[in-house]
């Protein structure tokens, strides 16, 4: 019998662990493949190694942090709590638009999937996927831990399969060289991809009276798709080379030649999406509704009508949208979780300053080099 958690098999150890596997694992992952051939897998490979490290810390203080913190409340109300108000409001003001870009990039991601699936155009698809997002937000499944298991479980089922199969399609060559022009690349999507933290106080909640383990379940839900995207990446981009698209699935179907792949990595890409959609929209509404005090209907109404008229008026291409939500909104809120984190531990460990300078220095590049491109 497995021993994870004490003597035997720990239900709710698991559902809280893939209910943070399944909120990381979504739209980020697609983008994967695409912001590594940019860079050069050489280049990606290692940021990708220095950040999972850095998100875990992180990850793990703001579960720390959650433990010793009794009202419910989300990242801008613990940041008002043990920072003041100002910090608050900062918070606040990222988690709006970070989340207003994080949402609009699932219904990008989540149109373009079941455009590919049901043959209509891409707009109506991409509204149609809103739609049915928009009230699965507001009647949320009870057994909220347990669709994320079974949904993750699969996502990651697949990945293997389409592994499997296509390995010995890989082209070594493909994974030459660098271009450091496109250096940076990486970073915001690579953050953006890692970033699961807005699931952490119900992955509390799903512990039960085994909240001592909340730690072990945020190490396991993180470095398990960790592990998850490099497979991705390692297979996406060995296969398509030159062909990668920021979808990832498009360009793998046509190094491939075959439609089945196309179906397969679409239904692929639409339950990761939907999924994470669900997590973060939840999360979302929750932080208007615990944390600014907003009634649960009028939380919800806005929770769709930001992201959908970014889209309608024309925000989708989802590259720039991935980097700057993730250095920039979810690089600031990571950094002031290190500032909480501080304040309750006093901490003097060296990973802390490595942490919090790796977010400020990449945040600040990121946001540099989107709107000052090197000649």
């Amino acid at each position: 019998m497995l021993k994870i958690c004490g003597n035997k098999f720990d239900k709710n150890f698991w559902l809280a662990t893939f209910s943070l596997v399944g909120t990381t694992i979504g739209a980020g992952i697609f983008s994967l493949p695409y912001a590594f051939a940019k860079a050069g897998f050489i280049i990606g490979f290692i940021e990708f190694t220095v950040l999972v490290g850095v998100v875990l810390l992180i990850q793990q203080m703001l579960g720390e942090i959650t433990l010793q913190t009794e009202d419910k409340k989300r990242l801008a109300g613990l940041t008002a709590s043990y920072l003041g108000n100002l910090w608050g409001n900062l918070v606040m003001a990222s988690v709006l638009f970070g989340g207003a870009g994080t949402l609009l990039i699932y219904i990008i991601l989540g149109g373009g999937f079941l455009s590919l699936i049901a043959g209509l155009d891409i707009f109506w698809s991409s509204m149609i996927f809103f739609a049915l997002w928009f009230v699965a937000i507001l009647v949320r499944p009870r057994n909220f831990g347990r669709m994320e298991f079974y949904v993750s479980s699969l996502v990651i089922f697949i990945i293997v399969l389409i592994a499997v199969f296509n390995f010995g399609s890989v082209n070594f060559n493909n994974f030459r060289g660098f271009d450091i022009k496109n250096s940076l690349v990486p970073y915001g999507v690579i953050l953006f991809a890692m970033t699961g933290y807005s699931v952490i106080p119900k992955m509390e909640d799903l512990l039960g009276g085994n909240k001592h383990n909340l730690k072990k379940a945020i190490k396991y839900g993180t470095l398990i798709p960790a592990i998850v995207y490099l497979l991705f990446v390692f297979i996406i981009l060995g296969v398509s080379g030159k062909l990668t698209s920021p979808d990832a699935i498009v360009g793998f179907s046509q190094a491939l030649n075959p439609n089945f792949i196309m179906y397969a990595g679409a239904l692929l890409g639409l339950l990761a999406v939907a999924g994470a959609a669900l997590s973060y929209g939840v999360y979302f509404r929750e932080t208007l509704w615990y944390d600014l005090k907003l009634s649960k209907n009028f939380a919800w109404l806005i929770t769709g009508l930001i992201p959908l008229s970014l889209f309608i008026f024309g925000a989708r291409d989802i590259i720039p949208v991935v980097s700057i939500v993730g250095a920039l909104f979810f690089g600031f809120q990571a950094f002031v979780i290190l500032l909480i984190y501080k304040k309750i531990k006093k901490s003097k460990n060296i990973l802390y300053y490595a942490a919090g300078a790796i977010m400020l220095f990449g945040a600040a590049l990121e946001v540099w080099f989107s709107f000052v491109p090197i000649a």
